[in-house]
């Protein structure tokens, strides 16, 4: 009897303590921003995007979260404005979609994993466990309209450690991101470095650094 209490005493401990894509995403945002100040974040960031055909881009992003802005100059040649889903082009390519597109590029991507709390996010119920460069990751499925993408977090630290994605239902044709080194934004932990690679091939596609924040 004392044994069949004991094992009721833990099964709750037992239930509560599985993973789910809920506490793997809450564990990757305790990890890259802690002070949970992305919903709050009013930053520069300084890009440079390197290409294999030596093409660089540099771009300078201003960033205002609290009231959806975001400000876009790469190679002081294409400048863009975007306040929610309202573009102003204030110089070069006169593609108001354009901006919009760019702006979601910014925001999504270095704004990872947070992101991924935004209301609606298409998370699979199961997840998947593998490992990256020999750190155990679990791997959160995220199906969107026109993409499913995978992003590896580390089961040891949060870190996320690398993203693919699909373009194909048969995912075949998709691209994968690797990630290197941190800079702090704030108390924020964002990656530093990505490096784009077609799937299934690995051909390189180019890096993005994030050199400097202000």
């Amino acid at each position: 009897m004392k044994k069949i209490l004991q094992l009721f005493l833990l099964l709750p401990l037992f239930v509560f303590s599985q993973k789910t894509h809920e506490t793997v995403l809450a564990k990757a945002v305790d990890y890259h921003d802690p002070e949970n100040e992305w919903e709050t974040l009013k930053t520069t960031l300084n890009f440079t995007e390197m290409r294999p055909s030596g093409d660089d881009r540099f771009a300078v992003v201003t960033l205002d979260n609290t009231r959806g802005y975001m400000k876009i100059n790469r190679n002081d040649e294409n400048i863009y404005e975007v306040l929610e889903d309202s573009c102003t082009v204030l110089a070069g390519d006169q593609n108001v979609a354009q901006g919009v597109k760019i702006r979601n590029y910014y925001l999504y991507l270095w704004g990872l994993p947070m992101k991924l709390n935004d209301e609606g996010t298409p998370f699979d119920r199961e997840l998947s466990e593998e490992s990256v460069n020999g750190q155990k990751c679990d791997v959160l499925r995220v199906a969107y309209e026109k993409d499913t993408w995978y992003f590896y977090v580390s089961q040891q630290t949060g870190r996320m450690l690398q993203y693919k994605f699909y373009q194909d239902d048969e995912e075949t044709k998709g691209e994968l991101i690797l990630l290197e080194d941190e800079i702090k934004v704030g108390n924020m932990r964002i990656p530093q470095k990505r490096s784009w690679y077609t799937l299934p091939e690995m051909k390189f596609l180019g890096t993005d650094i994030l050199t400097s924040s202000n």
